[in-house]
């Protein structure tokens, strides 16, 4: 049994492997897709994969655009997996980089969601999913300003959801942990540090990037609006175990 979505699904950093993956299976679902990216390069990504793409641009005008690309209809499902690479030690971050990642991690999330959700709001039906992170449970040295943002974005969806499920838009996060894809395989790339997160699994392996798309496509679903004002772990239980010193062989 396929699942139904309301319209059509953007893509915020559609254009990430993660994004493209999701947007395969959201097309099996017969789901309309639409991604949204920032820079040139996800921009080709979405090209090569033959994934409209729409720029991201000035975050206000957006559900405008999407509609005039989708024939007039407005999105009815948003997964964000957009977010900077900016990451440094917290004392380490010049002064001029924190007002960055704040203007790019924080301030433009909550503008397209209030953009994006307004749009919503005007055809009473909508489903909103951030991409969250398990770092922002438990962060390591230098990842404190990635989960500084990834837990100003989760709180940011919980009251989406929270202000508007009775008007027809629901929200909610999910928290992912280390998967081959994006940041996540640069952080991998060196067999020692793949071994030793593989170790601080429950299951003693990484989550596998299929093991994320079909719950997040799930998420996105009309079918899932009871999940919602909350965050949900697609994590492979690594938020519910210590890290403890001699755990990894």
């Amino acid at each position: 049994m396929r699942l139904s979505f309301d319209g059509p699904v953007l893509l915020l950093g559609g254009g990430c492997t993660l994004g493209r993956a999701v947007a395969a299976t959201l097309r099996e679902e017969g789901a309309e897709v639409l991604a949204v990216c920032g820079g040139e390069a996800g921009q080709r990504a979405c090209a090569g994969a033959d994934i409209p793409v729409e720029p991201l641009g000035e975050a206000e005008s957006l559900p405008r655009r999407c509609a005039e690309r989708l024939g007039g209809r407005l999105p009815g499902h948003m997964l964000d997996l957009r977010h900077s690479r900016r990451e440094s030690l917290l004392a380490g971050m010049p002064p001029e980089d924190i007002d960055a990642w704040a203007a790019e991690d924080i301030a433009l999330r909550a503008r397209i969601l209030r953009a994006v959700t307004r749009a919503m709001l005007s055809r009473r039906s909508g489903r909103c999913v951030f991409v969250s992170s398990s770092a922002a449970l438990r962060s390591s040295p230098g990842q404190g300003w990635y989960a500084a943002a990834k837990l100003a974005g989760e709180a940011l969806y919980r009251s989406a959801g929270a202000e508007l499920a009775g008007r027809g838009v629901t929200a909610c996060s999910a928290r992912l942990s280390w998967l081959d894809a994006g940041r996540g395989r640069d952080f991998l790339a060196d067999e020692e540090v793949a071994r030793r997160a593989a170790c601080a699994m429950p299951s003693g392996r990484l989550l596998r990037l299929e093991e994320a798309v079909r719950p997040l496509v799930f998420l996105l679903s009309r079918e899932a609006s009871g999940i919602n004002a909350c965050t949900v772990d697609i994590d492979g239980g690594l938020g519910a175990v210590k890290q403890m010193e001699g755990t990894c062989p």
